[in-house]
């Protein structure tokens, strides 16, 4: 299980993924954690930061990422996740591409960059968020009072 803070301001992380990502050895790669709260099914996404490869040993096959605490969800609970890997390639040119074929499902002379995403590991987080409360205020002419709702 993963753990993100909102507050500060950056987490760190490590993943070992179920499938092997393309991006390993190296110290970049387009990555992004799509969560769903399992209280209400509130889902967003996680752009993360990868960082560079863990040396080779017992821990050789997970990757590190670092998460800026301003995105990640205000509120706590347990979610679940979904590690998805973008690939990209530039379809007229074969000796530039850096999909991996297999995932590739685009035509090879298209002119522009196409991205394709697959998903290398799922999984379960927990946020410790701030709890603040968001307030919505309905006021009309006609009525006679105001009435508030909130979210937790």
């Amino acid at each position: 299980m993963i753990n993100l803070i909102k507050e500060g301001t950056i987490n760190t992380i490590a993943i070992s993924p179920a499938t092997a990502s393309i991006y390993h050895d190296l110290s970049s790669g387009s990555f992004t954690l799509d969560v769903t709260q399992d209280y209400d099914q509130s889902s967003g996404s996680l752009s993360l930061t990868k960082l560079a490869p863990i040396p080779a040993g017992y821990y050789n096959n997970y990757l590190l990422f670092s998460v800026p605490s301003s995105t990640i969800p205000s509120s706590s609970g347990f979610y679940s996740y979904e590690l998805v890997e973008g690939t990209a390639a530039s379809g007229s040119v074969w000796g530039t591409a850096t999909a991996v074929f297999g995932s590739a499902d685009f035509t090879w002379s298209a002119s522009q960059v196409i991205s394709n995403k697959r998903t290398i590991d799922t999984g379960r987080v927990k946020v410790v968020g701030t709890d603040k409360p968001s307030y919505i205020s309905y006021t009309e002419a006609n009525q006679d009072g105001q009435y508030t709702t909130y979210h937790k």
